[in-house]
């Protein structure tokens, strides 16, 4: 056994301990009174663990490639919980986009023809009297991770990280064929998901049990992007 895949066996179980933790965190009992904020911390809680166990997976196949994308993913799950309990119009904006983007890509299956709409009762095709209704016509446009993370306060995430992160989404990353190579960018990509989804567990839980979320300060040393003193 090598140096380089004991420390990755490490960071496997280390991401592995920490889905567990963020399960836990999920079932904090919130302060004062109960809010919708509330809902959306959990979920977020629920679904980074099922991504960090993912990675876990991942990283015990050395699978750089898929780790990239997955950590691309959880930095937009961050961007997305900071801006998310930072109001409650954020957070029920949040909760209804799932509506939305459904209705939106209905909306555009029947424009194309690939879906139709018929009325139950005669079976007539309603596909042009459906598409002029209030809920087709006035479906809300969905805010671009980058106008999120503006107004979270957080757009050095995007524009530092996320866009970078985005060459592998976008196979715009040539995978390595040298094994040494792919397991330290596996290494690489496991630590930051690691950081990342502490980030996440960081900002839910404050929530959960302050009612804010933490300052940028404090993202950023979780984060581990502070630097150090001398």
């Amino acid at each position: 056994m090598t140096a380089a895949t004991t420390t990755l066996d490490k960071l496997v179980d280390s991401l592995s301990e920490h889905a567990a933790l963020l399960i836990a965190a999920s079932e904090v009992k919130a302060t004062g009174q109960a809010d919708l904020r509330d809902e959306i911390a959990r979920q977020q809680l629920g679904r980074a663990a099922e991504l960090v166990r993912g990675a876990a997976a991942l990283g015990a196949n050395h699978n750089a490639a898929c780790l990239g994308i997955l950590g691309r993913c959880l930095l937009e799950q961050l961007i997305i919980v900071l801006w998310a309990v930072r109001s409650i119009e954020n957070a029920q904006s949040h909760q209804s986009s799932a509506k939305s983007e459904l209705a939106k890509a209905l909306r555009i299956n029947l424009k194309a023809g690939k879906a139709k709409i018929k009325n139950r009762h005669t079976g007539a095709d309603a596909t042009a009297e459906f598409l002029e209704t209030d809920q087709m016509k006035s479906i809300p446009a969905r805010k671009s991770i980058e106008q999120l993370a503006r107004e979270a306060e957080v757009s050095d995430l995007y524009t530092v990280f996320y866009r970078f992160m985005s060459l592998d989404t976008h196979g715009h990353h040539d995978v390595s064929k040298d094994d040494s190579d792919a397991t330290s960018l596996c290494e690489v990509h496991l630590q930051g998901i690691g950081a990342i989804s502490r980030a996440i567990g960081q900002a839910c839980v404050w929530w959960l049990l302050h009612r804010s979320r933490p300052d940028n300060e404090s993202i950023r040393a979780v984060l581990g992007l502070n630097s150090a003193k001398p």
